[in-house]
């Protein structure tokens, strides 16, 4: 009686591998289709963003002029950044977010302004300004998402960012802020 269970039992594991193997055969399947169109253009662009002094803007820059040492109550470090579209196509770019890291509270202020000159190291920027951003330093975005600025292929557009801290700073502390950019093609 127990040989009659014992191929039952052999002839159920033989049905389950064969399943299991039948199972794991792939199936693929080539599609193919025409379609004649009308004459017309097929253009390519580069999208590329670039950052830093004016003329001389790269992928990765470090604004070592946004940052000062011993900053005392309500001081604050001011510097331009220059954003150029250095692609063929438009784009719409924004300030996608910052990241700061240390013990310093920082005040993040962004203006857009006309020329480097016109974000002085001390003082309020000049000439024609937009502020975009005034908070925190940490998270920042601007213009508030879905919103951007456009930017035409080869143009430029000077940011002045101001890093504030307050009325009483922690003493012998330091903090840094990272910006990202963000661009889509329009």
């Amino acid at each position: 009686m127990t040989n009659k269970h014992g191929r039952y039992w052999a002839l159920a594991a033989a049905s389950v591998a064969v399943v299991v193997f039948g199972s794991a055969q792939s199936t693929g399947a080539l599609w193919r289709d025409e379609q004649i169109v009308a004459g017309g253009t097929i253009n390519s662009g580069t999208l590329d963003i670039k950052v830093g002094p004016n003329g001389a803007e790269v992928n990765d820059y470090v604004l070592t002029a946004l940052g000062a040492a011993d900053l005392g109550p309500n001081g604050f470090s001011q510097a331009p950044l220059s954003i150029r579209n250095s692609g063929n196509v438009p784009f719409n770019f924004r300030l996608q977010g910052t990241t700061a890291t240390g013990t310093v509270p920082l005040v993040l202020t962004a203006t857009t302004v006309a020329a480097e000159e016109n974000c002085p190291a001390a003082g309020t920027p000049t000439g024609p300004t937009t502020q975009l951003y005034t908070g925190n330093a940490s998270g920042a975005q601007a213009p508030v998402p879905p919103a951007a600025r456009l930017l035409a292929a080869g143009a430029r557009e000077v940011w002045c960012f101001r890093l504030a801290v307050g009325a009483d700073p922690p003493q012998s502390a330091s903090s840094t802020v990272t910006f990202s950019f963000r661009a889509d093609q329009t």
